[in-house]
């Protein structure tokens, strides 16, 4: 029998050589040799902070808050279990919002027009899926601070490698599993049935969510995380006891493993499916005719928005923003300086469903558009407003339910700081997603449940680019918090929004440009 020929690696190349910039493919080197270095960095930095021995006590499986460490080890270790639990509800929340398949490789990666000729088997799909798993920038960024934690508090006479290969191990459990789901809400989301029943599964697990923050039950919830069994094996296994979590070890390597064969037996059987939206889905459903707007720009302004609400991937994301940051918030209860870390976070990520290339919300309909008798600047301000609606509209949100479970009553500095860092984050954002649609427009469809607005390369780099701005400017205005001088904020704020002033100038005088506004509507319309 002859062994079948190895297919991730080949299509993994194929989709390399599909990009034609060098920049991009330059950018991604980098950033794929940047995340290994700062995994690495983040090993080696904790393992080395000087602080003494680790207690003879240890943990105990009745009360994990029994573990002490001299040099506030202890402080970090009790929270690695909630940090594990987060990663847990991440892997099995992102399916839902992506709309099933945690990275779905086929669709997202390739064209499946350039696919129909070649038999890419299911396994393959669940393999690169798994692959590609780093490209979610939540699950590598809590990937990178748990590594960071467990090589700091819970490293032992042997040093951070037998608790980190702990980590891994679960790590690998909760994504191998989290396919599975994923793969599952492909298959059920199929139907109308299907769908209606992941909606009432999500509107049940937002009203747990509420009632747990309700009735502050939050905190016992988060002492009786089973995930405190997983740092007590991690604990073990640094004083030298490998036999003691060998069965823990043994349980999360079969839970990898049950899952990958789960995730292609499910995700076979989901492709098998045939669904009864049609080809285009909910784009294929007549359009209510309105009454014109009485102005242009009204007019523009109307179709933008409308074309955010049609497209299921931007309804899916707008949801996820309403929800997860909130009901994380609430249940966190932070203070004013972990709030203001919140805006960033929020802006960077509303700014991904589609502000990063707005102009692609046109579609095929650009050339229609541009050949209306108006103004050509009212496309880029139609297209700015909305972007700024959306991203002011999710920062608005998670502030609001931060604030109200805040641990402590704010000051004026506080709130300075926490303003400041939503206006200057939103600003920041939309300009530079501005930017981007205008230097760099990606052809874009957004019908289908994962359709991006740009391809899989340029939506990591993007990503990358936007988190790293908004988070320093997010520490920044966290640590103002800190200090009793209210004009600091207040001053920071003013020079950010003049550099989002000058960014939206360039913008709009590149806009101005005849030749520039023909490349981005040939390329938002036909590629």
């Amino acid at each position: 029998m002859r062994p079948r020929p190895a297919q991730v690696i080949p299509l993994l190349s194929l989709r390399w050589r599909m990009l034609r910039k060098k920049p991009i493919m330059i950018g991604l080197g980098v950033a794929a040799m940047l995340g290994l270095l700062l995994l690495l960095l983040g090993i080696v930095g904790g393992s080395n902070v000087p602080v003494g021995e680790v207690s003879a006590r240890g943990f105990s499986p009745d009360d994990l808050a029994a573990a002490t460490f001299p040099d506030h080890r202890d402080e970090v270790a009790v929270l690695i279990p909630t940090a594990m639990l987060a990663f847990g509800l991440l892997c099995l929340v992102a399916p839902v919002a992506a709309g099933g398949g945690y990275v779905n490789a086929r669709y997202e990666l390739f064209p499946e027009s350039e696919l129909v000729s070649y038999p890419v088997r299911v396994s393959t799909l669940v393999r690169m899926s798994l692959v590609l798993s780093p490209l979610n920038v939540a699950w590598y960024v809590q990937v990178l601070l748990l590594t960071a934690a467990t090589a700091y508090s819970l490293r032992g006479p042997h040093g951070p490698t037998p608790p980190i290969l702990v980590l891994l191990l679960f790590l690998a459990a909760c994504t191998s599993v989290g396919q599975a789901l994923g793969w599952g809400l492909v298959g059920v989301r199929r139907t109308r049935n299907g769908r209606t029943l992941t909606w009432v599964l999500l509107a049940a697990a937002v009203g747990l969510a509420g009632w747990v923050i309700v009735t502050d039950r939050g905190a016992a919830m988060l002492d009786a995380a089973p995930t405190k069994w997983v740092v007590l094996a991690q604990l073990q296994a640094a004083k030298g006891d490998f036999t003691s979590p060998l069965p823990l070890a043994l349980e999360l390597l079969a839970a990898v493993v049950i899952g990958y064969l789960v995730s292609v037996r499910v995700a076979a059987w989901a492709l098998r499916r045939p669904g009864d939206l049609g080809v285009d889905g909910p784009l294929a459903r007549p359009v209510h005719r309105r009454d014109p707007a009485a102005t242009p720009a009204r007019e523009l302004l109307r179709v933008d928005r409308a074309s955010v609400w049609r497209s299921p991937p931007l309804r899916r994301g707008l949801l996820v923003l309403a929800v997860l940051p909130v009901a994380a918030a609430a249940l966190a209860s932070l203070p004013w300086s972990s709030i203001a870390l919140l805006p960033p976070l929020v802006a960077s990520g509303a700014a991904l469903l589609f502000g990063v290339n707005a102009l692609s919300l046109d579609g095929s309909g650009a050339v229609w558009v541009s050949t209306l008798p108006h103004d050509p600047a009212l496309v880029l301000r139609s297209k700015a407003r909305v972007v700024a609606e959306v991203v002011s509209g999710a920062v608005l949100i998670v502030l609001v339910g931060a604030a109200v479970r805040a641990s402590s009553a704010p000051d004026l500095v506080d709130v300075v700081s926490v303003m400041g860092a939503c206006v200057s984050c939103v600003a920041l954002v939309v300009t530079s997603c501005m930017r981007l649609s205008v230097t760099r427009p990606h052809r874009a469809e957004l019908r289908g449940a994962r359709d991006t607005p740009a391809p899989p390369g340029a939506m990591a780099l993007y990503s990358l680019r936007l988190a790293s701005v908004t988070t320093c400017v997010g520490l920044v205005f966290s640590v103002a918090t800190l200090a009793d001088v209210w004009q600091f904020p207040v001053c920071v704020t003013m020079l950010l929004l003049a550099w989002s002033l000058w960014s939206w100038t360039r913008t709009r005088r590149l806009w101005e440009d005849p030749h520039v506004r023909v490349r981005v509507v040939t390329t938002v319309a036909a590629g």
